[in-house]
Parts: structure tokens; sequence; C-alpha cells
């Protein structure tokens, strides 16, 4: 059964006015729903749902669970962005790009899936990226039926085009880690050029730190300018955090402007929540 993580309103009665934007994150165990005012320019809602793996093998049960407990499912919105958040992705430069053969460049890299539903989106930064990704066939056909004018997106493109943004003003090399509840995303950035972009699934603070000693011997990031941004769920009291800080000389927390932000989030960590309100923003 899902649980409701996270619900904050900008109003205890809420609605959605004419031109709000619903944004829904799809993942293997949670689901969030955003919901940006454009007349406001900022956030005024917030779910979170999260739940077992195993749930979603009953995807239609699933998301009508999830859709009975949250206000925002109940109200229809003009047009819904959904981002994919899973592993199945692979970004193309945009001139060696085939939609007819996208199928392939997943299948290459992760082995073929006859259930599952190919995506592409074009990414506008230099160089062009074509991103390709599946969505579950389920998750698909029930997601047309119950959202309007729903359009389909990965995670990693919102990363990568952000990422892409402040790559003049970054330093040389820097590691972005975006912290789920069972799961990290991780992005890294090299003299200006993207070198990795991977989920990596964790149990323990050991595993984290792992993935990322691992990465700076690979990839020899070496530079004292060396930083690591982190945003998502992690507790700056927490072991993992000291950990991160205790093997990485810059540790920066990644938070929002205060104008974007729901007026009743005060008591909460923003960094929390930033990973998926940027897909909003």
């Amino acid at each position: 059964m899902p649980n409701k993580s996270f619900s904050i309103y900008s109003v205890e009665d809420f609605t959605v006015e004419d031109n709000d934007q619903l944004v829904i994150e799809m993942a293997k165990s949670h689901i969030a729903c955003v919901v940006r005012s454009e007349t406001a320019k900022a956030i005024t809602a917030y779910e979170l749902f999260s739940f077992a793996e195993d749930e979603t093998l009953d995807f239609p049960n699933l998301f009508d669970n999830v859709a009975a407990q949250s206000p925002i499912l109940s109200q229809r919105f003009n047009s819904t962005n959904v981002y994919i958040n899973n592993e199945f992705c692979v970004p193309v430069p945009i001139f060696k790009f085939n939609k007819e053969i996208a199928a392939e460049y997943l299948s290459l890299v992760f082995g073929e899936d006859a259930s599952a539903n190919i995506q592409f989106e074009h990414l506008p930064i230099e160089p062009g990226i074509m991103n390709v990704f599946r969505v579950k066939n389920d998750w698909y056909k029930h997601l047309n039926q119950h959202l309007h004018k729903p359009t389909y997106r990965h995670t990693y493109s919102n990363i990568i085009s952000r990422a892409a943004y402040k790559r003049p003003v970054d330093p040389p090399e820097v590691i972005s880690i975006q912290f789920y509840n069972s799961f990290i995303i991780v992005t890294v950035l090299k003299d200006g050029a993207f070198h990795l972009i991977q989920t990596f699934t964790y149990e323990t603070p050991e595993d984290v730190l792992y993935y990322l000693l691992n990465i700076t011997r690979q990839l020899e990031l070496f530079s004292k300018t060396l930083r690591l941004q982190i945003s998502g769920m992690i507790d700056l009291d927490f072991q993992l955090y000291r950990e991160l800080i205790k093997y990485f000389k810059h540790v920066t927390v990644e938070t929002l402007p205060a104008s974007a932000l729901i007026k009743n989030i005060s008591e909460h960590p923003v960094h929390y929540f930033t990973p998926f309100f940027n897909l909003a923003l």
C-alpha cells in the first residue's frame, strides 16, 4: 500500500487554476506530484508517495491507490508532464540519432524489453542530445487513460539540461548527487564535458561512499576544486553526510530560492524537495 510521505499545499483547500502545471515523477519506489502556478511562478502543492518496488508489478492498482489519497490527482489539469525516473535511458548525440532504431540504443546497453514503450526527447543544449528511454507498457497505457494530455520526459533530461545551463560558472570538476530513499542519481562534469549520469541503488552510507570514491578514481577526479553538490533525501545531521564531508573537501547543498517555494514548506529542509521541484521550475 503506498504511503504518503509528504503532502504540502499553499492553502488548506487546494484547488487548481486554469494555467497551473502538473508534474508527476514516476520511479520504482515513489510517485511525486508537483503543481506549479504559472501566475505566481512558484510551486503551490507537492505530494510524495512511497511504496515497495514489487507494488509496481500491478501498476494500475498502485496508481489508483495513490490517486485515491491525492487531492492533486483528483483535479483536472490542462496537461501533465510525466517524468520517468529509471536507469533505462541513453543520451545519444543528435548527429548519431535515428528514430527508426531508437529501441536498439537501449537494447545494446540494457538488453531487449518487448514490454516497454520507447520514448525520446530533444535536449536543446550544445552539443545537441536526443535522450532515449523506456516506459513500461502498463504504466504508459494506464497514465494515458487517467491523465489529460500527458507528455513523457525523463528525469535525466532535466538533470542534464540544468547542468549544461550552469556549466559556464561551475568549477572544472563537479559531482552532482540526487538522493532518493533507495537510490541515487550521480552526474559528473569534468572540464565542461559530461562524463557520467547513472543511477545506483544503496542501503548503507558505505554503499554511497564506495560508488563515489570509485567514480573519482576511474574518472581521475583529483582536482583540489572538485565539488560535490548534493540534494534530495539526505539528512545533514546523520552519518552519511558526515562521511561525505570527511572524504570530500568541497560539499554544497542545492536549495531553491524562497520565491519559488510553497509557503508551508519552511518546517522542512528545502534540499529534500530540490530534485522534485526542479522538474517544474
